[in-house]
């Protein structure tokens, strides 16, 4: 009897220690990205990270967009607020007309809602995203730019955007199997 107590003792003591390491593990990992944000930003901002520290302990404060949390990313650094063109000097962005195609996605954006364009309308690889389009079909989505395709521009099958599986499904409830649908492209400048 005393040798099946010791080996439930035993087995118990190194469950408690297993949890009690997984549980340092999910603080240091915390801390680490805490401190990560935290220098992010105080990089951004030009605060030291004992100033940073003070004002991410000191209170609430406003809560990040709704696309950068689901995007899981800390929030991007935004420029000065957006200003109003004086009346009379607003040009629209170009509005292209056009059919659309669709593929797996591009390496390192395997999965996400991105887009490939022809070079000509500002298609590029560079493994980073390289500006924005607006896609309408049957909703309107903004995507990311990550890559090019050769789209078979200047020819009477030409694309004007090639969606990631994940971006057909944001803009249209067309099947991927139908291969092409009708869109409306606008780029940002």
């Amino acid at each position: 009897m005393p040798w099946r107590h010791t080996n439930v003792k035993i087995r118990f003591e190194a469950l408690v220690a297993s949890l009690f390491a997984a549980a340092l593990a999910v603080l240091v990992v915390a801390g680490v990205a805490a401190v990560t944000v935290l220098d992010s930003e105080s990089e951004a901002s030009g605060a030291s990270r004992s100033e940073a520290i003070t004002s991410a302990t000191a209170g609430p404060s406003t809560p990040a967009p709704r696309e950068d949390v689901l995007a899981a990313t800390a929030a991007p650094t935004r420029s000065a607020a957006p200003t109003r063109a004086p009346r009379g000097t607003f040009e629209p962005a170009p509005e292209i007309a056009g059919v659309a195609s669709n593929y797996p996605g591009t390496a390192g954006w395997i999965g996400e809602p991105t887009v490939a364009l022809p070079g000509a309308l500002g298609g590029a690889y560079t493994g980073e995203v390289n500006g924005h389009v607006t896609v309408c079909a049957d909703r309107c989505a903004r995507l990311p730019v990550v890559d090019w395709c050769q789209c078979y521009w200047g020819s009477s099958d030409e694309r004007i955007v090639d969606l990631s599986h994940p971006a057909w499904a944001l803009i249209t409830d067309a099947p991927l199997a139908q291969g092409l649908i009708e869109v409306r492209l606008i780029p940002e400048r």
